[in-house]
């Protein structure tokens, strides 16, 4: 019975199966190839067998071209199975592969997020599948000549010549009659490089000519350069004597191959600026570290501040590399794979990896994790399709962030697959974060440790009594000690722009945008109205669009713009920089240790911490929990056990919020004597409302978005899907809706939402393949299981 490969294709259709490749080992440097050697040269690295072949990369024909996919199992297949099926191109020599591991952790997160499983593939980045490719290809030496017909005769030779100059339908039809044998590679990047041409003679002899040797006898022995201007720069000679070589033949400008990268280890750095240089060498600041006997079913470190929770991960971390293992730490953003990696670095072997890493330094980074190199490896969501033979640890920090769900391809969460990996390699794994969430705990952690958490210098301004917008009186006068001080303050505003809608004072209708159910943003600065959806700008109208009125003012909800200006009109003489997606002000005089003020929306709470901040204000404190996730109270409650991370400095700074509900029990809850105790109420309390309405992680939950440019069309569609799911069997109570999505419409296109949930994944997942995702009529469905912002528009 001949054999199958099963290929998974960074593209959004399930695993596609094809026949093995025909012909000898497609070797990277075959004989008859520019520039080739021998034709054992790379038999090594590729697969003797198809069943060597499993996790290892392979070309496939693809709408009139080629793709390059992993090859995730194969299997026996009947002759007249066969006889339906396309060949392979060719097996992809050396690279990466796709571990056991990692290929388990993939078709989990396919069947849980209930897509394809090449929207899988990828979500994860495609690293090693992207190319550019060279295809090239040569007559199998048994198959006559005439049997190609007219076009086969440019194969009479035995050499290897490029497939784009054949047609693709003419190549499919040579590949099933086994005709040919292909090769597909990598095509070496090449740059253009000034190199020595010609050595020097007795044109360059003299006094005169003394800076235009010494220039090229650099180049003849340091090698190529990036130009004229950079030879100059290197061999300290004046630029015109550089330009001369090129003049007179002595240099030129060649495209030259770029050198294999190499590894780019991480280089150590301190935690933050005041951080001790062994920080994590050992203990944390609280003296507790994760044991090794503590981790058999997982470990979740919770509390403390980040130095601490850094302290007992790190050293759990190192154990492992310390052995001739692997670990590797997963995080949210790619700010914190920076700091994080080069803190790790100062006790053990690190490495990073990040979408900022150019592709050659990727190609380094993973061929030296396949060798099984010992080493910790941080990185974001994409670090998880790592081949990594030796991974015996994974932790993942900030483990409840919502920077860990991914808001397109399979919308999965990073810490879920995290778990998948880990068990899936047979490691032990640990989740870090400032609160122990419902979802943390209901993880399966078998130990929780909980580092104690200093009480904040925390204080509420009740805007119910407070006087002054957008700061009140109390952050007023805090502000002028700031600048009397000469310290630093951060202030946090929900939104960016000058205000959240312009409105009319004689009737109350506010500017709306003309695509989408939402106001217009008022920028300030710019003049300019903003849909901060679809991006549409226009200009403030001069008369209200509802009334008439020529009576048009910003509405009270304050954005960053407005924000800045207040806080530069009350302390003038300090700088007031600006962080959200419209202004990123250079933060390095802050970081410096100048003093000034930076508003921000939340973004700003990741930049690195500031030295000597003394204030961080949240001018509307109640938006953290005021919105549809099930999660906002838990979310608010950990961004605000993480404010004193802001600082770098041992002082604590003063943390205020302005808020309306003073007691909402978020704000008791950070206010309390006993913040411990308080907390671990509040979590107890989270679990017990979701257990009684059935919110995870009691139940599994999906969203199902529908949206059609006409509102009736994506009801009905929305209906039916509800009908159909009953009539599938679901119990009624497990279909929510359909009902208009909160944001109703957006780019043009109204939207309702059907809710499905269940009591464990595999149901779940069971259920919504009765959802159709391509019901026709212009009708669009997005599904994202487990969502975490109801409000979010599914793109």
């Amino acid at each position: 019975m001949p054999e199958v490969l099963h290929v998974w294709l960074p593209v959004p259709v399930p695993g596609l199966d094809y026949l093995p490749p025909h012909g000898p080992l497609p070797l990277a440097t075959a004989a008859g190839a520019p520039g080739a050697g021998g034709e054992g040269d790379w038999a090594s690295v590729v697969p003797e067998t198809a069943a060597e072949g499993v996790g290892r990369r392979v070309a496939v024909p693809w709408q009139g071209g080629l793709r390059v996919g992993w090859v995730a199992a194969v299997r026996r297949a009947s002759a007249a199975e066969a006889l339906d099926l396309r060949p392979a191109i060719a097996w992809i020599a050396g690279g990466p592969s796709l571990g056991a591991a990692v290929r388990a952790m993939v078709s989990a997160q396919a069947a849980r997020c209930a897509v394809p499983i090449g929207v899988s593939v990828a979500s994860f980045g495609a690293t090693g599948l992207k190319g550019p490719w060279r295809h090239l290809l040569r007559r199998d030496p048994g198959a006559p000549v005439g049997l190609l017909g007219a076009d086969g005769q440019r194969l009479a030779d035995d050499g290897w010549h490029d497939a784009a100059a054949f047609d693709a339908e003419l190549l499919d039809t040579w590949r099933r009659h086994g005709l040919l044998h292909e090769r597909v590679e990598e095509d070496q990047v090449s740059d253009r490089r000034l190199v020595a041409l010609r050595p020097a003679d007795d044109t360059l002899a003299g006094a005169a000519r003394e800076a235009q040797r010494r220039a090229l006898a650099w180049l003849v022995d340091q090698g190529p350069c990036e130009s004229a201007a950079a030879l100059a720069r290197d061999a300290a000679v004046p630029p015109g004597a550089a330009r001369a070589l090129v003049a007179k033949g002595f240099a030129g400008y060649l495209e030259v191959t770029r050198p294999p990268a190499s590894v780019p280890w991480v280089t150590a750095a301190p935690f933050d600026a005041d951080a001790p240089t062994g920080i994590g060498a050992a203990t944390g600041s609280a003296g507790r570290r994760a044991d090794d006997d503590a981790v058999a079913t997982g470990l979740l470190i919770s509390g403390g501040d980040a130095r601490a929770r850094w302290g007992a991960t790190l050293p759990w971390l190192v154990d492992a590399v310390a052995t001739g293992h692997q670990a590797l730490l997963l995080v949210p953003e790619h700010g914190q794979a920076e700091t994080l990696s080069r803190a790790a670095a100062q006790a053990v072997p690190t490495l990073r990896w990040g979408a900022d890493l150019a592709d050659d330094q990727r190609s380094a980074v993973a061929g030296e994790l396949a060798a099984g190199t010992a080493a910790l490896v941080v990185g974001t969501y994409p670090a998880l399709a790592l081949d990594l033979p030796g991974l015996v640890r994974v932790a993942v920090w900030d483990a409840a962030s919502g920077s860990h769900k991914q808001l397109a391809g399979a919308r999965s969460v990073g810490r879920r697959d995290a778990l998948e990996l880990a068990r899936a390699a047979g490691a032990a794994w640990a989740l870090v974060d400032p609160l122990a969430t419902a979802e943390l705990r209901a993880a399966g952690a078998g130990r929780e440790l909980m580092l104690p958490r200093p009480k904040p210098r925390a204080a509420l301004l009740d805007l119910r009594h407070e006087r002054g917008w957008p700061l009140c009186a109390p952050l007023v006068r805090l502000l002028r000690q700031v600048a009397e001080r000469g310290r630093q303050a951060l202030l946090v505003v929900p939104r960016r722009g000058y205000a959240a809608a312009l409105g009319c004072r004689s009737c109350g209708e506010v500017v709306m945008c003309p695509h989408c159910d939402l106001p217009l943003r008022w920028h300030a600065r710019v003049e300019r109205l903003r849909c901060h959806r679809c991006g549409v700008e226009a200009a403030a109208p001069d008369v209200c669009p509802a009334c008439g009125a020529p009576d048009l003012a910003p509405r009270p909800g304050a954005g960053t713009e407005w924000v800045a200006e207040a806080v530069q009109g009350v302390v003038p003489t300090l700088s007031v920089l600006r962080w959200d997606r419209d202004q990123r002000d250079d933060p390095a005089p802050l970081l410096a240790g100048e003093p000034g003020v930076m508003v921000g929306t939340t973004a700003a709470l990741r930049l690195p911490p500031l030295p000597d901040l003394a204030l961080v204000a949240l001018t509307a404190g109640d938006a953290l929990h005021d919105h549809e996730d099930v999660r906002a109270e838990e979310g608010s409650l950990r961004t605000l056990l993480s404010l004193p991370d802001l600082a770098s400095s041992g002082r604590r700074p003063l943390l205020v919020a302005q808020v309306h509900r003073p007691e909402h029990e978020v704000w008791r809850t950070w206010l309390a004597d006993d913040l411990d105790a308080a907390v671990r109420a509040f979590i107890d309390r989270v679990m017990a409302r979701r257990r009684a309405l059935g919110y995870p992680p009691a139940r599994h939950w999906a969203r199902v978005q529908l949206t059609h440019r006409d509102r009736a069309t994506a009801a009905s569609a929305a209906h039916a899907l509800a009908g159909r799911l009953t009539a599938a069997g679901l119990p009624e109570d497990d279909v929510l809706g359909p009902a208009p999505a909160p944001l109703a419409r957006a780019r043009g296109r109204f939207a309702f939402h059907v809710l499905v949930r269940a009591d464990d994944e595999a149901t779940l997942a069971a259920r919504l393949a009765h959802v159709d995702s391509r019901p026709g009529g212009g009708v669009q469905v997005q599904v994202d299981v487990d969502p975490y912002d109801i409000e979010t528009w599914l793109d």
